[in-house]
Formats: C-alpha cells, sequence, structure tokens
C-alpha cells in the first residue's frame, strides 16, 4: 500500500524553519594538508605495496596527444575522422589500454505511445511522471540540455522492475521547466538482466548538427537479479530517434567478478563538437584466500553513436585492496576538469576505511591514476567520522571546481557535507560545508549535478522525519549558497532505497529541479521550483495524528526500519504477520507518550516473501504490507 499525503498536511508546517539557517553554511577557514599517499594504505603515507605503477609516456605518446590537444580545440567536426585516427595511433603505445566493442544483446528501443499526463502540477511545483501500480521502480537519473534547439530540455530516465523478467526503461522530457511531461520512448534489457538498486547515471553529448545522444549507465545482474554482477547501458539518439543497449565487456571478465555502480562524464563542455566520455566503475574479484577492491575506468572517444567502442584503462585505477574476502559496496564517482590539460578526477568511498575519502587524478591518456595533486586520502574537519556515497561534480572547463558532497556519520546521526576546491580538485586544500540536515534523523545518500562552463553546482538529499524533507542546495564555486530549498517533497514518506536526483531548470532565479521515488520505491514525481514551503528537518514536531508509515527500505534484506507517530498517549501494538495471517514476530507492546517513533524489524530468520505489519493504537488500526527479499 503507497503512503502518500499530499500538501494539504504540509502547510501544518510552513511556520517551521529548518535548524541550518541558523549555522554557517561552511566551516570557517580553509583544511590544508601537505600529505599525499603514495599507495593504498591510509595509515602509511609511504607505503606503496599494491598499488599500479604510474606509467610514464613516451616521447612520440606526448607527441600525438598534443596533436590531438590541438585538433580539438579547434571544435571542427569535420576533423573528427582525423582524431579518431590519432587516437588509435596512441592506443596502439598504451599497454593500459584494450579497445573493444560493446558486447550488444536482446535489448530493444521502441518510439513512445500515447500517454496523457497522470496529475496536473501543483502550485508549489510537484507533477507525478509515471505511476509504476505495483511494480518498483529500480533506478533513475536526469539530466538537462545546454546547448542547441531545445537548450533546458529536462531529461528524466528510470527503470521498471517486474518479478522474474527484465527491467524496463522509460525516458521523458519536460520543455516548461518540469511542468509537463512527454513520454518520449521505451526499452527493455535483455534476457531477464534487472538494473540494481539506485545504480543509475545520464551524460547528454550535444553538437552543433542538432543531434543529441543521451548516455544511460547502471549496473545490472543477470538471470532476475541471482546472476553476474556486470555494468553497461543504452545509447538513446533524439531527435532522430534510434538507440542500442549494450554491455561493457572489461578485460579478464568471468563470473568470478563483480562490476557495479557504474558511473559516467564527459569533456563536452570544453569540446562541443568532438567530446569524449569517461566512466568509472566499482569492482571486486575472488583471489584466492582474499578479493580484490578496486576500480576500473575507460573512456570513449566516438560517443555520437549507438554503436560504440570502448577503450577499457588500467587494470585499476588508484585505490586497491585485497586484505580480506569481504564483499564490499564501494562508492566511485568520475568528473572531467580542465587544467592546462584534460584530466579525469575519481573519487572513492565506502571503503575498509571510510573515514576519508579517496582521490586520484589521471590524464585522459594514460592511466593509472594518481594521488598527487588530489590528495589521496582525506578525513576532512572530522577525520574519525565514517564517509559514504561520495559524488563529484565539475563544471567540465578550467575555473577550478570541483566538488565531492557525501554522506558522513557524526554522532550517531547520517548528515550531508561536501569538500569544496578551487584548484582542480585538490583536495589537499579545499573548503568543507558546515553538516547540513537534521540533528536527530538521517540524512540519506546525496547527488549532485554541475551546470557546464558555469560556477553552479547543485545538491540533493531526503531527509528523514515526519514528514519526510526532500533538500535542494545551490552553490556557486566559491561557496555562496543563492538557493536553499526544503520540503520540495509533495510525499511524506520518500525512498530510501532509491535517492533523490539532482538537475537544474533554465528559470530565472528559480533553477530547483529534482527527480524522485516516493517509498516503496514506487512511482516517479518531478519537484521543480525553490519558492514552495520552508524546510521542515527535525522530527522534534508534534504529531496531530496516527500514522503509519511504509517501512524502509522495501524490498529490504535483512532488517527494515518502520516509523510511526503518536499523538496522545496511548498502549501500542506493532506485530508482523505472514501470507496465511500467523503473527511471527512482535515489534511493539507498550504504552507510549505522545511523538515519533521507529522500530526495527531483522528478518535475518525468515524466508524471502510478502510480510504484513500491523499497528493497535487507541483507536487507531492499520496494516502495511513488505517485502523481504534474500
Amino acid at each position: 500500500m503507497k503512503h502518500c499525503i499530499q500538501f494539504l498536511t504540509m502547510t501544518l508546517f510552513l511556520c517551521s524553519f529548518s535548524l541550518n539557517t541558523l549555522i554557517a553554511q561552511e566551516e570557517t577557514g580553509v583544511f590544508s594538508t601537505s600529505v599525499q599517499h603514495k599507495g593504498n594504505n591510509s595509515n602509511d603515507p609511504e607505503d606503496v605495496s599494491g598499488l599500479t605503477g604510474v606509467r610514464m609516456t613516451t616521447p612520440e605518446e606526448e607527441r600525438l596527444i598534443n596533436e590531438i590537444r590541438t585538433l580539438r580545440q579547434k571544435n571542427d567536426r569535420s576533423l573528427r575522422d582525423k582524431i579518431l585516427s590519432l587516437e588509435k595511433q596512441l592506443n596502439a603505445l598504451n599497454p593500459n589500454s584494450i579497445s573493444k566493442t560493446g558486447e550488444y544483446y536482446g535489448g530493444m528501443i521502441y518510439p513512445a505511445g500515447d500517454e496523457k499526463p497522470l496529475l496536473t502540477p501543483e502550485a508549489i511545483g510537484n507533477v507525478e511522471i509515471f505511476n509504476s501500480g505495483n511494480s518498483f521502480i529500480s533506478s533513475h537519473a536526469t539530466a538537462t540540455e545546454q546547448i542547441g534547439a531545445n537548450v533546458g530540455r529536462i531529461w528524466v530516465v528510470f527503470s521498471i522492475r517486474s518479478t522474474g523478467a527484465a527491467d524496463t526503461l522509460r525516458f521523458y522530457y519536460s520543455d516548461n521547466n518540469g511542468s509537463d511531461w512527454i513520454y518520449y520512448a521505451w526499452g527493455m534489457l535483455g534476457g531477464t538482466d534487472q538494473i540494481n538498486y539506485d545504480e543509475m547515471d545520464l551524460e547528454i553529448i550535444e553538437e552543433s548538427t542538432g543531434e543529441k545522444y543521451l548516455w544511460i549507465v547502471y549496473g545490472y545482474r543477470e538471470a532476475a537479479s541471482t546472476g553476474r554482477w556486470r555494468t553497461g547501458g543504452v545509447v538513446i539518439q533524439t531527435p532522430t530517434l534510434t538507440g542500442q543497449f549494450y554491455a561493457l565487456s572489461w578485460p579478464g571478465d568471468d563470473a568470478t567478478k563483480r562490476y557495479y555502480r557504474l558511473r559516467v562524464t564527459s569533456d563536452n563542455a570544453t569540446y562541443p563538437t568532438i567530446a569524449y566520455i569517461y566512466m568509472v566503475a566499482s569492482f571486486d574479484s575472488s583471489a584466492g584466500s582474499s578479493r580484490v577492491n578496486t576500480q576500473k575506468t575507460l573512456r570513449v572517444t566516438n560517443p555520437y553513436t549507438t554503436t560504440p567502442t570502448f577503450q577499457y584503462k588500467a587494470d585499476r585505477f588508484y585505490w586497491f585492496s585485497q586484505t580480506d574476502n569481504n564483499q564490499r559496496d564501494l562508492h566511485s564517482d568520475i568528473a572531467y576538469f580542465l587544467n592546462g590539460s584534460d584530466s579525469i578526477i575519481v573519487s572513492f568511498s565506502n571503503a575498509p576505511d571510510s573515514t576519508s575519502l579517496f582521490f586520484a587524478k589521471s590524464n585522459i591518456s594514460n592511466g593509472p591514476g594518481t594521488p598527487n595533486g588530489a590528495g589521496g586520502f582525506i578525513g576532512g574537519g572530522q577525520p574519525s567520522d565514517h564517509k559514504q556515497f561520495a559524488r563529484l561534480s565539475s563544471n567540465g572547463n578550467n575555473n577550478g571546481s570541483v566538488i565531492a558532497v557525501f554522506r558522513q556519520n557524526t554522532n550517531s546521526i547520517w548528515r550531508i557535507t561536501y569538500f569544496r576546491t578551487t584548484n582542480h580538485g585538490n583536495f589537499n586544500n579545499m573548503n568543507q560545508a558546515a553538516l547540513q540536515g537534521s540533528l536527530s534523523s538521517h540524512s540519506f545518500q546525496p547527488d549532485i549535478v554541475g551546470v557546464r562552463n558555469m560556477p553552479k553546482h547543485y545538491f540533493t538529499w531526503r531527509v528523514d522525519g515526519n514528514p519526510d524533507s526532500l533538500r535542494y542546495i545551490g552553490t556557486d564555486n566559491l561557496g555562496f549558497w543563492d538557493q536553499n530549498a526544503g520540503m520540495m517533497n509533495s510525499h511524506t514518506v520518500l525512498s530510501g532505497l532509491v535517492g533523490p536526483k539532482a538537475g537544474f531548470r533554465y528559470a530565472d532565479n528559480d533553477s530547483c529541479f529534482v527527480s524522485y521515488v516516493p517509498t516503496g520505491p514506487y512511482d516517479i514525481w518531478a519537484a521543480f521550483g525553490c519558492s514552495g514551503p520552508v524546510s521542515v528537518e527535525d522530527d522534534e514536531i508534534v504529531p496531530i495524528n496516527y500514522s503509519l508509515s511504509q517501512n524502509y527500505p522495501n524490498p529490504f534484506n535483512p532488517s527494515t526500519t518502520i516509523k510511526y507517530s503518536i499523538p496522545q498517549s496511548s498502549f501500542v501494538k506493532i506485530k508482523v504477520y505472514n501470507t496465511i495471517g500467523q503473527e511471527i514476530a512482535e515489534l511493539v507492546n507498550q504504552e507510549l507518550q505522545i511523538g515519533n517513533y521507529e522500530v526495527t524489524f531483522d528478518a535475518r530468520n525468515f524466508p524471502s516473501g510478502i510480510y504484513f505489519y500491523r499497528i493497535e493504537a487507541g483507536n487507531f488500526v492499520e496494516t502495511k504490507k513488505m517485502i523481504l527479499m534474500k
């Protein structure tokens, strides 16, 4: 059962103010360190064990790199064939680079059929793009066209999960800053492949001819999410509609290896007509009694096609671990910037030493990466606090602005902050944002986007509360926040499994745009405009009604959280039942005072399946469904 309460109830909170309006946007001073970790040991900066050596380019390679750069700077698409020929010569000289065409399979792209809008937008700027029924939204992404006749067109792409079947992708766009949405195309993955939850990214390649190429990337699993962990995506050409799914075939790939959390960026801001694509994936593989954990990178030198060739780079980019046999969930990201020459920076978080973020750089041709000029391991102002879900943003040019936004656990509460540089991602010298979110409720995974060739970045995340708050902040490269909007959502409970995605609008003085998923994760909504209600970020607000929220995450394994509100002193019971009505667990059975509560259901001893949880409090009774998926 979906839990959806519109903004009529939200107006009760319009006089509430965010705690963060009372504190500084960024911490005072500049965080600086001279430590450059040479290897992957964050306790010893001189330890180089296990680190791939940084290969020096030969004079012939340098000649080719300089010739290619000179030609690309002309931004003349008639030079593309000559540039690709030189890239082929350069690739043949680099043992760190292996070129392979994509591995294509049975996925297909189709034009969209007729579909009427589901809901008209509310005054505060929320509109439902797609209603999934009883299906799940496994991943979504958004991006905005920035040049050409359709400048300002906002795209939203998402995947729909059906039990035991291949995921379906849908493509929508809006030409009026998010108010109305056009169903453009759909496609289905091959076999029974399914995209992993919250593992989609999108980059738009734009050229002067008017044709655009939507590069959607994701991590997925074969055999209805029970088979191999792989990475791939789809390229959609528009307005001439054509498209092709692809599966990445990394060198040495086999069933013992796991590739996931694929991310994408481009240098399209610097090279409007001769852009390249860059990707990074998290990776682990069994290796005897231990498991290798690292990240893989690739590039595409001709992204103006739906049948690309991929240049797979070094065996590992920078961070590397082979200390145990644990299977991890490592968060990688990638960004391009211009600093005299073309460069990429890769971040890595949620590693065993998760109190630090990991940064390394490389030029676009060579690899592997090096911490020189990037910082290596950075703990920031709270070096002992755990950090995860780091996301990178740059403006794709030479203004030096690179930001890493991430989730940090401080005093047992997950909150959001960022590291901000104006020196091309040298995180040895950077500013740090004050912690954002609630002092008593968790913040979830953030997302960030940079505007090409402009000193603007926008980031968003969900704050757990009653109701939940969808936060959106716009900052320039000097840390001035000209937009800081809270409670952009029209739902009281958002998905903690699939986070909101940051976008932007071409609207004067009001660029706010987010695509988000309500609890479940069900449906796709757009939130647009910064002139809506103020933030509601603390769950200390006194409830006025009994309520039982949808559990999160859902599906879950092995535990999930159930939130509920009690408006007056009541004896409360919460029990869990199986599909034949048998009580299998009692979560709450006591007198409670007025307030907002949560309880955890640990299902590690129960089989996969559908379960129901029921609350009885005073005269209030409600039952909801949840899914355990092992």
